[in-house]
This record gives C-alpha cells, structure tokens and sequence, in this order.
C-alpha cells in the first residue's frame, strides 16, 4: 500500500470521524433531518420534540404510524419492544397516530402531535379488559337502588339488598308495594315505603304504619329527624324523637312534594294551573313561586342537586331556591340523567348524550348512537362514558379525537348500569343466555 493511499485512506476516515460526530451531536441535542420535499437549504435540519407516554395498566405495546415501537439494537437487553411508561425522543414535529395494545385490554388509538424541542404529555390513557360478565342474582327487570357510599344495592321488587364487597344477598325483613327507596347518608337504613329499614339488622327508630292507613308519600329529613308525608289533602311532619306529630301545609291540592335544606318544594294545581312553590319548613311561609305547564311531575334531589321532573313532557326543571324565580333552567328532552358535581350535569334522550357545565354556563353533546340509549354511567375523573342500548354496553374515551365506542358486551334488556365506588367494575341488569338478573363486569 502506498504512502499517497493511506495518505488519503487517513484523511477519509477523519472526513467521516468530523461528519459522524457531527450527525450524532446534532442527534444527541435533539435535531434531525429534514425530510420535506424539495429540501430547504436554510431548513435543512429542524429541532424535534419527545413523547413521554404512560398507561393504566402499564406494560402495553406502542405502535406509532402503526410500527410498532423498539429499542435501538445496541440498547437491546433481551426484551426489543418498548412499552408503557415510556419516553420516546427525537421525532420528528408533526402528527402521529398512536396505538396502544396489551394482552387482555381493548387497543386504544389517538392522535398526537410533536412540537418542535417541547415533550408532549400522553399519560392519562385507560386501558378497558376484555372480560366476561359475572351473575350476582337472578331476577326480574327493576329499578335497582344503589346506596350512596356505592357498596349496597337493592332489588325493591323481590325485597333483596346485594353487598357488592361480599357479593351476598339477603332478604329484608318486610316488602313495600312501592319501588321508591330513600338511602341515609351514611348508607345504613333506608326509608322504603311506609318502612323504615336498618340494613344491620337492629331496630328503626319510628313505625310509621301508626299514622294510619292514609299516610303515604313520605319523605325522610335526617338531619333533623323528621319524617314528613301526606294524609287526607295535607302535608304533615312527624318528630320522631319526640313522638309528635303537626300539620305543616294544608288548603292545596299537593300533586307532589319533597324537603330540602328546611324548605317544603310543592307542586300545587290550582284551578287547572300547576304551580312549583317553595315554603320554610318551620313557618310554612310561601318563599318563591313559579308557573308550570300542564305535566306528570315528580321531585328527584340527591347530594348535589334538587331538580323536578316532567315525565309527561320528558322536561328537567333546575331548581334554585335563593331566586326569586325558582326555576333557573329547563333541559329537554331528558330521558335520564345525573349530576357528577354541584355544578356538573349529564343526561341523555333516547339518541343523543349531553353535559352541562353550569358554572361556564356551557352545553356539550357527547355522542350521538343510532339505537334507544337505556342507561349511562360516566366515569369524569378518567373522561369515559359508558351507555347501554337494550342488546350492548359500549364504552368511549371522551378524551380521545375520535370518540370511537367499544363494545363491551352484547346481551338482552341491558338496563340500570352504574360504576362502583373506584370505577373498576360495572353493574348491570342484562339477559344472558336464558340467565336473566344483575351482573357485574371488570373494566380494569
């Protein structure tokens, strides 16, 4: 060999020593080629972003632009596919398609985009188990009642309460011919009928079948320990420390009513006009008063909110007691609904879900189905929704830029879906097979 070739031999290779090092220098600060066409000179590199990715479970596979997602050769220690949680650096800016796959879970796609030298945050991705529904009892279709703490269901028609820690059933002791179930707030009795109800077995402190046969339509104010309700044209109150009874309203004909807060909510019809009015509970003094359309009324509060509802006219009322004009909106048509907030409102029609946002006064459709929806249950702490029609349960991420729905299950009469206290499990009335009662489905 030559002196003059490994002359050049010498000089090349510290030609590609200064642009080897000079490509993984840029590399290392994070830039890359260019790849648009036709190139710019003065754009010929350009700055790119990382992807820090997380999941729940972790331990899913990455797929972006559908390759899937490995570690570099020299970095290989015997497992090459990167999975969740995760960085991915150096891509180039622009927007992805990002797929998320694990043994056992539905995949789950979104579109991303990389900004120039910034990291984008993807970690609040759910990953839903493809899993088999379990029966807890056999029964016919109902109206189920959940407690408020989450943990105790109860069947009114076959007069049975379901732990749903222990998954066991037991009959209460005595049966009312009504399916409207009033739950304490610590979730230990319940108000059903003319029946006040210990679910640990002990004694209630009231028997409400002494104030006659007439009585009907009570209502429970525990914080005050009164027991209100209805007998011969009049709205009375029982003290039932004190074993005494007073008559609260009168002179009305009360088509429905409800207590909240020390004030009496009525609907009154008065010379074929119905009336919403508000009385203080002590002074039976008239407060507010609104105008009501002819209608099928029926009072609905729960720890958040009071609302009065049109089934006649399928219509929700809002309710502020503090306006001078009670009624402070109407939403229709409303076939069901819930608030997951003071101030945060969720219902459906029969195709179409909707939120409201009362404080940013903002309407929002969540998604439009194609079949009668029969239940919803929305999880807004992880952004997904789940809705039932009678033959499937579907499940969307809210979060995602194509809400694209899950099918979960298909079964027959699938009704009164609702979320466990950690939004792990779902509960649900469904036909299986010739199986027909409440089941109970893992989600994560």
């Amino acid at each position: 060999m030559s002196k003059k070739f490994r002359d050049w031999l010498f000089i090349a290779f510290i030609a590609l020593f200064i642009i080897t090092t000079f490509f993984v220098s840029l590399y290392a600060a994070g830039y890359t080629l260019n790849r648009q066409w036709p190139p710019r000179f003065n754009q010929l590199f350009q700055k790119t972003g990382m992807l820090v990715l997380d999941s729940e479970p972790s331990g899913a596979d990455i797929f972006i632009n559908d390759i899937e997602q490995r570690r570099p050769v020299l970095l290989d220690l015997g497992r090459d596919n990167i999975t969740t949680p995760t960085k991915i650096k150096n891509l180039p800016p622009g927007e992805y398609n990002l797929r998320l796959e694990k043994d056992g879970y539905w995949p789950l796609e979104k579109k991303i985009y990389i900004n120039s030298g910034q990291s984008t945050f993807a970690e609040d991705f759910i990953l839903f188990k493809k899993s088999l529904p379990l029966n807890l009892t056999i029964c016919a279709p109902q109206a189920v009642s959940l407690s408020p703490d989450k943990k105790n269901l109860i069947l009114p028609n076959d007069g049975l309460v379901i732990n749903l820690k222990t998954e066991i059933s037991s009959n209460l002791k005595k049966i009312a011919s009504t399916t409207s179930v009033q739950w304490s707030k610590n979730s230990d009795q319940i108000l059903w009928g003319n029946d006040l109800i210990n679910l640990s077995g002990e004694k209630s402190g009231y028997n409400l079948k002494a104030l006659g046969q007439e009585a009907q339509n009570f209502f429970w104010d525990e914080n005050n320990k009164k027991i209100y309700y209805q007998s011969g044209g009049n709205i009375s109150c029982v003290l039932t420390d004190k074993n005494t009874i007073s008559t609260i309203l009168s002179g009305s004909d009360y088509v429905a009513y409800t207590v909240r807060d020390d004030l009496i909510y009525t609907v009154e019809k008065q010379n074929h006009q119905n009336y919403l009015r508000v009385y203080d509970a002590s002074s039976a003094i008239l407060k507010s008063s609104s105008d009501l359309p002819n209608g099928e009324y029926q009072f609905h509060q729960d720890e958040y909110s009071l609302n009065l509802y049109d089934k006649k006219q399928h219509a929700l009322y809002l309710i502020n007691a503090s306006s001078p004009q009670p009624i402070v909106r109407q939403v229709r048509p409303v076939v069901s609904w819930q608030w997951l907030s003071n101030n945060f409102l969720v219902w459906h029609n029969e195709f179409e879900i909707y939120s409201l946002d009362i404080d940013n006064n903002r309407q929002e459709l969540l998604i439009r189905v194609s079949e009668p929806i029969t239940g919803i249950a929305w999880s807004r702490a992880n952004n997904y929704l789940i809705y039932a029609s009678s033959q499937q349960i579907q499940i969307v991420n809210l979060g995602l830029d194509k809400r694209t729905p899950i099918a979960l299950l298909k079964a027959e009469q699938i009704t009164s879906i609702f979320l466990d206290e950690k939004n792990q499990l779902l509960y649900f009335y469904a036909q299986i097979g010739q199986q027909a009662g409440i089941y109970k489905l893992q989600l994560q």
